[in-house]
């Protein structure tokens, strides 16, 4: 048994999983253990344990039941179990043939290296930055930041709030970068601290969609919404022409790629 210490773990996936495997999903179970006991006393003690019906030396059986809750763990390693039952799904690295060969629906272990996208990298400096500032600010009479500066932190903070209900979107390298891995972690299901989110850690996912040579996608992308709405021919002429994300925080990921759904980071 393999012991993995998890850094994101989608509990919901993992119930739904175990719910279809086995027709039912439960989270506590009763479990009967039988202890055996032998009469060591000493012969002075016998005399005593005889005279209620004990004999030195006799062994007796004693049934306890506990109540124990099953752990995300333990389902975790049910769900990859039957993964792995048929098919071979971890890899280190991917090649053209592996990759030619997977298909939408399949799962895959891999050993990755996690960054999120450059908005989210952004804006977290942003926020590191402004906390400095003001613990500098707090035993000096100058400030690290001016005006201009400010609206740009300010500027990051409003995307921050405008992302702040949305998935955390990351991208997963191999270490050769080839065929990179698009997911979106659920901020729920998040095991650590954001920041502990660094080094090779393992990727278990299912394929949503194969990104093929040629095409990309943007990540993060401001105007999508925008983009999707039902509008008539006038109304879409009238939008403005450029629709794509500043600059600084314009992140393509070009194929071929994979877009997952995640289910668990661990190390």
């Amino acid at each position: 048994m393999k012991l993995r210490s998890f850094l994101y773990l989608d509990t919901k996936i993992l119930n739904d999983y175990i719910s279809a495997m086995d027709g039912y999903v439960y989270d506590a179970e009763t479990r009967t253990e039988n202890y055996t006991k032998q009469n060591t006393a000493n012969a002075k003690a016998g005399i005593a344990i005889a005279a209620v019906g004990g004999q030195l030396g006799e062994k007796s059986t004693e049934e306890v039941k506990k109540e124990v809750r099953i752990s995300d763990a333990a389902k975790f390693d049910r769900v990859l179990t039957y993964l792995e039952e048929d098919n071979n799904i971890y890899y280190e690295l991917l090649t053209s043939d592996i990759f030619s060969s997977l298909h939408r629906d399949d799962f895959l272990e891999v050993l990755v290296l996690p960054r999120f996208s450059k908005m989210k990298e952004l804006v977290n400096t942003a926020k590191n930055l402004e906390e400095l500032a003001e613990v500098f600010q707090s035993f000096s009479e100058k400030t690290m930041i001016d005006k201009k500066a400010q609206d740009v932190l300010n500027g990051m903070k409003k995307f921050d709030e405008y992302n702040s209900k949305k998935d955390i979107t990351c991208v997963f390298n191999f270490i050769d970068k080839t065929f990179p891995i698009i997911a979106s972690l659920d901020k729920r299901y998040f095991k650590v601290d954001q920041e502990q989110f660094v080094g090779q850690v393992n990727l278990l996912c299912k394929i949503q969609q194969k990104i093929e040579k040629g095409n990309n996608i943007e990540l993060d992308e401001i105007f999508e919404t925008v983009k999707n709405l039902p509008l008539n021919r006038n109304q879409k002429r009238n939008m403005p022409k450029n629709m794509t994300n500043p600059q600084i925080i314009r992140d393509i990921v070009k194929g071929p790629a994979l877009k997952v759904i995640p289910i668990a980071v661990y190390l």
